[in-house]
């Protein structure tokens, strides 16, 4: 399942359509992010020539732990006006006015202007004593923000952009920046970060986050805004050029007539997809390459979709007719390679993620997919671990890229080299439960008992909802001739009201530890 979530790569050319005049609401759109352990959206909008996005830096780091963090290189796009998923690159970042570029594939999308510094001419500043002492502070100085949301009451759930008034501001100086805060917001509703504030027709600034002040007669709420001169200088020393930072260009991409209903296929594909349930975005995926022949993105989407519902042989299809559109799509060998494996065209798959690896040097998901493929054979144990090691490089953060070394090392039969690997997995996030797993199952490999025993137990302790830990526990405890001990988790995880399949298994086991046969507990 990892395989096909990491093989998400998408550049995708817009249909023809009328020319429709651009908004502000139309530079906004969703940045969709796949990390080693969990999958997150948030709100962004374009920037400069429409061809680089701009949203918070925490939309596009992945909090591993306490203290680690990696920034995922390579996030999707999802433009509300074309309706369509962009594969971007993180090409800079600032943890201090936290906010991230990021470069599209294209140019000519609809870019919202920045404001110049003399636009805030009239806001009110102060020190950030005066913001901190709990009265509102800040003159009127009204602005409009915008932001995409999800409206949960639609069915199915359905993105679009979200509209708030501010009436008030206050400026100050925060370390070596100046920032703006915005006071008065309505609706009360939670306003996304990453959010378009506008003056007029113009960027004053991005939402960065909400502040609360407390210790006056009642609490003041305040969003906190990166300011569009700071915004501006910083794209410039990214490379941008600023002139179309205050003066963007027309959008040279014209608004299909079926943007919408794309934008919520292209939602529902890619939420399913980072929930870790691709089949079930083959649904809207058929849907989005039905609307959108022409469109080699849909059709990579409909290929992952089928082959997560095990329908390799479709999946090459689909994956064929994204190929004759874009064959330099970003993952489309990778995917392809994926097909090829399931239908047992091993050397075909090898030399396609031969291909995807020397294509996209700089990208790690290729080389990850070459590792899990050679780790697939015992045969090609070196090579999995050549590149499990690559990936790790490549990744110095990733727990996946380490936990990957310590599986293959496994294989190999490697035990301790396995065990160091895992431990830096485990180091950098403490509380995955895949890295507690490999780590024990690794020991009992080794014929560590009791180290197998005490990382089994640390699944129970960290995740006492999840019945697999239990599971796991009872199962291990079970081998070792613990009967009773397995029975008693087996009871705690039938506490939890697991599914039937869960249920199913833990009846299998308990069968298995009382010794009674398959006949014996049908009739039971």
């Amino acid at each position: 399942m990892r395989a096909v979530v990491l093989a998400l790569g998408l550049v995708v050319a817009a249909a023809a359509c009328a020319p429709a005049a651009a908004t502000l609401a139309d530079c906004a759109g969703v940045v969709r992010v796949f990390g080693d352990m969990s999958s997150w959206m948030s709100s962004c909008f374009v920037i400069g020539d429409g061809s680089y996005v701009l949203t918070t830096c925490d939309s596009i780091t992945e909090v591993i732990s306490a203290d680690t963090r990696q920034t995922i290189r390579f996030p999707l796009f999802i433009s509300g006006y074309t309706g369509q998923a962009y594969h971007c690159e993180t090409v800079a970042s600032n943890k201090d006015l936290n906010i991230a570029l990021l470069k599209l594939p294209i140019s000519g999308l609809p870019a919202a202007p920045l404001a110049p510094f003399d636009a805030f001419a009239k806001a009110a500043c102060g020190t950030m004593g005066q913001l901190s002492q709990g009265e509102a502070v800040g003159n009127k100085w009204p602005t409009t923000i915008y932001g995409i949301t999800l409206d949960k009451s639609a069915k199915p759930p359905k993105l679009g952009v979200s509209q708030w008034n501010a009436d008030k501001v206050f400026v100050t100086d925060i370390g070596e920046h100046k920032w703006m805060f915005v006071g008065s917001v309505s609706p009360p509703d939670a306003v996304p970060n990453g959010a378009m504030v506008a003056r007029d027709s113009t960027v004053v600034g991005m939402y960065v986050n909400k502040l609360v002040v407390t210790g006056g007669g009642q609490d003041v709420t305040y969003g906190r805004c990166a300011m569009s001169p700071e915004i501006a200088r910083f794209c410039g020393k990214s490379g941008i050029d600023t002139a179309t930072l205050y003066e963007p260009p027309k959008p040279t991409i014209a608004k299909p007539n079926d943007a919408d209903a794309a934008f919520q296929l292209c939602s529902r594909i890619y939420s399913q997809i980072g929930a870790g349930r691709p089949a079930l975005a083959l649904q809207p995926a058929a849907a989005l390459a039905k609307a959108r022949p022409e469109d080699a993105q849909a059709w990579m989407a409909l290929g992952v979709a089928q082959l997560a519902a095990d329908k390799a042989e479709e999946a090459l299809k689909s994956f064929d007719e994204a190929m004759k559109l874009d064959a330099k799509l970003p993952m489309l060998r990778t995917n392809r390679a994926f097909a090829l494996a399931a239908l047992k065209k091993t050397s075909e798959a090898e030399s396609e993620l031969l291909k995807a690896v020397s294509e996209f040097p700089n990208d790690p998901r290729p080389v990850v997919a070459a590792a899990e493929f050679y780790l697939a054979d015992e045969k090609t144990l070196d090579k999995a671990l050549t590149y499990a090691k690559k990936a790790a490089i490549m990744s110095p953060s990733s727990a996946a890229a380490e936990l990957l070394v310590g599986k293959v090392e496994k294989s190999r039969k490697k035990y301790q080299e396995a065990v160091n690997a895992i431990a830096e997995a485990v180091k950098m996030a403490p509380d995955w439960w895949e890295a507690w797993y490999a780590l024990g199952s690794t020991y009992e490999a080794a014929g560590d008992k009791a180290n197998a025993e005490k990382a089994y137990r640390v699944l129970v302790e960290k995740h006492p909802k999840n019945p697999d830990s239990y599971m796991t526990l009872a199962s291990f405890l079970a081998d070792e001739g613990r009967k009773s001990e397995a029975i008693e988790l087996l009871d705690k995880l039938r506490a939890l009201s697991p599914i039937k399949e869960v249920l199913d298994a833990a009846q299998e086991l308990q069968d298995k530890i009382e010794g009674k046969k398959p006949a014996d507990s049908e009739k039971k």
